[in-house]
Formats: C-alpha cells, structure tokens, sequence
C-alpha cells in the first residue's frame, strides 16, 4: 500500500473514507472503551487530514482582532480601565518560574481562543467542591438516621433525599455561573490580565509583563498517592487606590509549562498552539465562552468546522 505522503488528493479520499467505515463496522461490533478511545483518536487525525485536502485550511484569515499595541501603551490603556495610576509593588523574595519553559505536559486552563480562564485560589470554586462532596454525604447519613429512628420529624428525610439528589446539581450550576468572579483573565485580544474578584478588591487589569509566577512546593497526602503543586502569581506593580494583597494563588497550583503557555498565548506574533486546541474545541461545542458565563466568541467561530466542532485552519490568530 502507498504512503499517504505518495496519495492523490482522491486517492487520500478514498482512504479516509475507508477507515470511516471500519471505524463504523468496529462500534457495530460492540467495541471495548479503549478501542473506541483509540478510534476517536484516529478520527480527529482522519478529520485534520481531510481539511489539509481543501485550500481553505491552508487561507490567511484577517487578524484585525487582535490588539496592535506597544507595552506602554497596554500599560496606558490598564490605567485608563483602572481609573488610577500603577505603583510599583515591593519585590518578592521568591524566585519567578522562567516564560519559556515548555518542557512539562499538563491538562490546560478553559480556553476560547479570544482568552484563558484561570481560577484563583482559594476562591468560590473550592466552596463549590466542598458543597458537591458533602452535600451527598451529609444526605446519606440523615436518610440512614430517618429509616432507623421513627422519632425524627419527616423534614429529615425529605432534606436527606434533597442534599443527595438536587443539591450537587444546584451547586453544579452556581459554581459555573460563579466562575467569572473567581476567574484569572488571560486576554489575548486586548493584551492585558485582569485579576479575580477578592473580599477586599475588585479586578484591575495588568500587562502580563507585570506578572511573574512563583512555583510553590509540591503539597502530598499522607499516603503519598496523590500531590497538589502550589504557585501564584505576583505583581511587579498594581493600581495606586486599590488594596493590593501580594499574591494571587491559582487553583491547581500551576507549574512553569502553565505559565509559559499563557505567556506563548498572550503572544499575538504567533497562532495559539496546540496546547489549548483540545479546550478551545470543548467550548465552541458547548457554545460557551471560557468563563462559561456567555456564548463562544463570534470573532473565533471561523476557524472551527461547524459539524466536527474541530479547528479546521492551519493557524488559528
């Protein structure tokens, strides 16, 4: 058999649509999880092959999107959305984690294209969990008391059966509607970070050349089966009139490939990799913008193929 580098176009064609129907023939079947796994794996490629067929994967899209402006000028533009002047911070003592270190592999933050939601730590999500993880059990345990003991009001087994059934869901959805408040903005149109809500502070917007990273130790449990790196974000300098605490923790913890990739998508010299096409392609199926608080972006529809819910461009701005 040819390689597919020696196919025709009609002849790539013809292969693609081969391995569609052993694919289909493979699910009729009744396939394991890991070879249905390995055959979604194996249509995603399919599918990126057969856009690099047609002449619109390899077109130049306009990128009038995109900001234009110098650091001064994003440092001005912060200021004007401020309402106050920047000061410059006290220098921390930590070290900061490097801009370019790509050398790790991790799940990325929620990402549209337009930009990256990070939560901060700690922050409403962390309530969220707790609500999600206890609710249940809370509810289990006041099902099993109400069935032992014919003493307790009805109310107990009705709030039982709440916290076990309707309660994750209605925390499921705040948390989500939520996410905005506690959410780290990576805006790659307009170049600039803004900060989460805090009890003392709302958001004020930053270069990101005015952020460092700080990699905090790595916290195990007491088996040792399980870890959670910490790290935050530090400011070099903050609005004048706002109360300014001297760091902004992550949720998650972060490492250096995190941070790096942010800065590599911050950067509008060059696409957004690869990096966060998997997140990108999950909220232009839920129609969601990264926040979740809205729908996807209309300015980054383009590069998405409207049925496979998959970037069909060779470059995605």
């Amino acid at each position: 058999m040819k390689e597919i580098k020696d196919m025709t176009h009609e002849e790539v064609r013809n292969y693609l649509a081969k391995r569609a129907k052993e694919r289909e023939v493979l699910y009729q079947k009744g396939a394991t999880e890991e070879e249905k796994r390995e055959a979604e794996l194996d249509a995603y490629g399919d599918r990126l092959m057969g856009y690099c067929l047609g002449d619109a994967y390899y077109e130049e899209l306009p990128k009038d999107h995109l900001h234009n402006l110098s650091y001064k000028e994003r440092l001005a533009k912060a200021e004007e959305l401020n309402g106050c002047k920047f000061k410059d911070a006290k220098p921390c003592k930590d070290a900061f984690a490097p801009r370019d270190d790509f050398s790790g592999s991790s799940y990325p933050s929620q990402c549209d294209g337009r930009i990256v939601s990070v939560p901060r730590s700690p922050g409403l999500w962390s309530l969220r969990l707790h609500g999600l993880v206890l609710g249940p059990i809370i509810g289990i345990c006041l099902l099993v008391v109400s069935m032992t003991d014919d003493s307790l009001p009805v109310w107990h087994s009705w709030l039982g059966l709440f916290l076990l059934t309707l309660f994750p869901l209605i925390m499921y959805k705040i948390g989500n509607a939520i996410r905005i408040v506690d959410a780290i903005e990576f805006n790659r149109h307009t170049g600039l970070v803004r900060t989460p809500y805090t009890l003392f502070r709302k958001p004020f917007y930053i270069p990101i050349e005015d952020l460092e990273f700080v990699v905090g130790p790595e916290i195990k449990n007491m088996r040792g089966s399980a870890s959670m790196q910490t790290g935050y974000l530090s400011c070099r300098k903050y609005p004048e009139h706002y109360w300014f605490g001297n760091r902004i923790g992550i949720a998650g913890g972060g490492d250096t490939h995190d941070w790096s990739q942010m800065n590599r998508f911050m950067d509008i010299t060059q696409p957004i990799d690869e990096y966060y096409h998997s997140a990108m392609e999950y909220t232009f199926k839920k129609n969601r913008n990264a926040h979740g608080n809205g729908p996807f972006p209309e300015v980054m529809k383009k590069y998405f193929d409207a049925d496979d819910c998959q970037i069909n461009r060779m470059e995605v701005w």
